[in-house]
């Protein structure tokens, strides 16, 4: 890391840039303090949150990795935060991918660096995926708490820990609450309504997703991109064991490019310092080793592929 001579830590500098066809999607390019560059790192929206991140999550980690040497760039989809609507005829999603592609094209164009990184949160996640199916320049994608299927262990476990509240045995002997929809739907029922304060889920667990998310996740699997998987307890309704990922898609050959953690404890949007830490430490060493390690073929290494 450069230190100017009184001993600090020199800041990374950090850039306001306007990407995309209409030079209107709003960034910051945090670069690095290295001379030799890392992979860059896109950084994407959680859901309808400005760019920073909850908790400025997000500016912490680009400042982190560029003092690593990596070049991060977050920024607002058409919008949100400080970027205009993109697109009055292009549906959310199609617009957003298309903001992703202008972003990576700015980066290769502009730091001459042709591989790149995408993390996402939730919906960030959700659209990282997505994208990397779609563009082989991706060269791995951290996953944190992706939307994915329930499978029927999840509802196993979700009874389970249900059965052990005392108010559930009144709820059963009365025959309120939502602990028979449970039931229900783990033995072929249907699904039971979200708890109050849960967001209606999409049905995930019909045969046309599942084939959607499996398509895509293999896509990107073939197009070499390494997965960093990360679940939280703070989605429960959602996911709550570490291989649901993998139980709920199947048909999908992730090889050895997934690295697939859960932290229970940890809720959606990390808001206690020691879960953003770990968190930071995780990520860390997943992009020090992808770094570092060589290979051929899909899955090959970020340092290679630079």
């Amino acid at each position: 890391m450069n230190q100017p001579q009184d001993g600090s830590v020199k800041p990374p500098r950090e850039q306001v840039v306007l990407f995309g066809a209409k030079q209107s999607l709003c960034g910051i390019v945090t670069h690095p303090t290295t001379k030799t560059p890392g992979i860059p790192i896109v950084v994407l929206n959680t859901g309808i949150i400005h760019r920073v991140g909850h908790h400025r999550m997000y500016v912490t980690l680009a400042r982190r990795w560029a003092a690593q040497g990596h070049p991060v760039v977050r920024f607002d989809f058409g919008g949100i935060g400080d970027s205009p609507v993109q697109s009055d005829e292009l549906p959310p999603l199609d617009a957003n991918l298309i903001s992703i592609g202008e972003v990576c094209d700015w980066v290769e164009s502009n730091l001459g660096l042709s591989r790149f990184v995408l993390i996402g949160l939730c919906s960030g996640a959700d659209h990282s995926v997505i994208y990397a199916a779609r563009d082989p320049r991706v060269a791995g994608v951290v996953l944190i708490d992706p939307t994915i299927p329930r499978t029927w262990q999840f509802f196993l476990r979700d009874t389970l820990s249900r059965l052990k509240r005392p108010v559930i045995y009144r709820n059963i002997l009365s025959g309120r609450g939502s602990t028979w929809a449970r039931i229900r739907h783990l033995f072929g029922g249907k699904a039971p309504e979200p708890r109050q304060g849960e967001f209606a889920q999409p049905q995930l667990e019909t045969p046309e997703a599942i084939a959607f998310l499996e398509e895509t996740y293999q896509k990107a699997v073939t197009n070499g991109a390494e997965m960093l998987a990360v679940f939280t307890g703070g989605h429960s309704f959602q996911h709550n064991y570490r291989r649901q990922l993998l139980d709920a898609l199947q048909n999908v050959d992730f090889g050895e490019q997934l690295d697939l953690h859960y932290f229970k404890d940890s809720d959606h949007t990390f808001t206690y310092l020691k879960h953003r830490e770990r968190l930071f430490a995780l990520l860390d060493d997943w992009l020090e080793k992808k770094c570092r390690v060589t290979g051929e073929g899909p899955g090959k290494s970020f340092e290679e592929v630079l």
